[in-house]
Formats: C-alpha cells, structure tokens, sequence
C-alpha cells in the first residue's frame, strides 16, 4: 500500500512513516518535506491510499493543494495533521472530506484515525475537536473580530507577506490593504507587525489563504471591486 507523508520536521516525518508501516500496512512510503519539493514529485503520489499532511510545510500552506487533490484523486485519503492551536481551516477541510488529527494527540488515537479515514470514514479527533470548541467559546477568536476581508488579508500578513505582495495576490489596491490592517490591528490591539503575525499563526489564520501565482494586475484589481 503506497501512502504520503508531507510534513516539513524531519524526526515527525520519519516517526509517522514508520507508524504507517507498523500499525497501518504500508508498504511504500513518499516523504515530502516542502511545498517546492511537493510541486516537484507531485506525481508520485497519483494511486497512493492516504496522504498524511501537516497545514503547514514551512514554505507555504498544503490547505489549497489538499483540496484540490481529492478532487483530482477521490480514492486517496486525505488526512490533515497540525500542531496549531488556533482555529482549524474545519468548514473547508470538512467540505472535502478530509480527516483532521493533531499532533498532541496519542499514538493510539492516531493509529484508531488512520485506520478509519482508510476504511472510508472521515475523521476529527478529541484534541481537534476541543480547539473548534474552544474557539466557538473564544470571545476574541478572530472569526468573531473581523471580517472575510481582514481575515484574508490577516491570513496573508501572517505569512509575512508585504502590503504590496498582499494587493497583487487579493486583486486590490497597496492603499486597500493598509487600510484593512490599520482596522485588524485597532481590533485585535496589535500595535506592532510582529504581534499580528503573532497572532494569526497562533489562532491558525495563517491557513486561510494561500498566496497563488500572480495573475491578475492592481489596476484590474481594482476596476473589479474586491
């Protein structure tokens, strides 16, 4: 059985591949541990049974690429891992289908998940669970705070992306975009970049979006009205 493990620490990737073997049957494992080497061995993982991806491999977000692919290969199973301890990208996950663990769950919880997903199940474990609990309860989660705008251009920032680089992605103006993030840091009381950087990794704003490659010029942006 071929699976996938994407995940850009070198230790968690060897441990998860030598869990898959052991507890789960795999007999050949991909280990990918960028989102450049990704793009590069893409291919390799047409015909693999599971995929087990972090949301983050360092270089860029695998939330976009995960959903894709399931549309591309519905008979891989996808399934999330992440040490966040914010919020979950859930809704656009869930709608996929694809399974969500985290990496401060047990060894026997994680064994139990990767068993189900294969057998056709989707699954969100105790620990992801409590995080979506907690932030349903969290008066400042950021989904409460701000909205579909500042939290793209939030997510966006939190990659440390420049106010420029954030305007060519999101189709809008330099001009826009200073001005959201004057307003998402008079909101979340940030009053250095880096707290706001801060703050979008720690409450998992920063997998929201995933900066594609350029296609659309400002001057257009802004004639369309983002």
């Amino acid at each position: 059985m071929l699976v996938a493990v994407l995940e850009d620490q070198t230790l968690m990737r060897e441990y998860l591949g030598r869990l898959l073997e052991h507890e789960v049957g795999a007999t050949s494992v991909i280990g990918i541990g960028s989102m450049a080497e990704l793009r590069r061995r893409e291919g390799e993982l047409c015909g693999a049974r599971l995929v087990l991806f972090d949301l983050d491999l360092g270089d860029g977000s695998t939330v976009e690429w995960a959903i894709a692919w399931t549309e591309r290969e519905p008979n891989t199973r996808m399934v999330a891992l992440s040490s966040v301890l914010g919020a979950f990208p859930f809704k656009q996950l869930q709608a996929a289908g694809i399974s969500l663990l985290h990496k401060n769950d047990t060894q026997s919880e994680l064994v139990l998940a990767l068993r189900l997903a294969l057998g056709g199940g989707s699954v969100v474990s105790r620990n992801v669970q409590e995080l979506l609990s907690a932030c349903r309860r969290d008066p400042v989660a950021p989904i409460k705070l701000l909205g579909p705008k500042e939290l793209r251009v939030l997510a966006l920032l939190g990659q440390r992306l420049r106010n420029d680089e954030v305007a060519e992605i999101l189709g809008c103006s330099v001009a826009t975009v200073a001005d959201h993030r004057k307003h998402i840091m008079a909101k979340l009381d940030c009053h250095h970049v880096e707290e706001l950087i801060d703050y979008a990794i720690r409450h998992g704003v920063v997998h929201a979006v995933t900066p594609p490659a350029p296609t659309v010029t400002t001057a257009a942006a802004v004639r369309s009205g983002w």
